[in-house]
């Protein structure tokens, strides 16, 4: 699960699983094509897709503070939005990680410059499987 300072929680292995299916089909739609031809590589490319699709899905989650009973909504949004601007979402990534790399942005998480390709504010923390703890007696887990 990733949750943030508002204990929202995300699905992350979910979204994963459905990220993978989002970018197959798109490689197999040749949605990414273009992109693939112009590199000449496929495999960095798909690899580049799937975490941008999954840093825009991150930020999709957070910002606008979506639950799990809003994630086919969002999935479905974020397949079309994947497969129409494919280019649209590298790119976002490269800027995204050229922050990170300047030190503008950290690993997990945010942009800490402003303006409009700036979307990522919060830092994210992850919990790992061994940071759950059972609850109660109902076998259900906190985080």
């Amino acid at each position: 699960l990733l949750r943030n300072r508002e204990k929202i929680q995300f699905p992350f292995c979910l979204m994963s699983v459905n990220i993978t299916r989002i970018a197959i089909q798109a490689l197999r739609e040749e949605c990414l094509s273009r992109e693939c031809n112009r590199q000449q590589k496929v495999i960095p490319v798909v690899n580049s897709f799937y975490a941008a699709t999954f840093l825009h899905l991150a930020h999709i989650w957070r910002t606008q503070q979506k639950t799990i009973s809003d994630s086919g909504f969002v999935l479905k949004d974020l397949e079309v939005l994947a497969k129409k601007s494919p280019r649209r979402l590298l790119k976002t990534l490269e800027i995204y990680l050229a922050g990170v790399s300047k030190g503008q942005s950290s690993l997990l998480g945010a942009k800490k410059c402003c303006g409009p390709q700036a979307p990522y504010s919060k830092d994210l923390t992850f919990t790992g499987v061994c940071d759950l703890q059972p609850h109660s007696s109902e076998g259900t887990w906190l985080i």
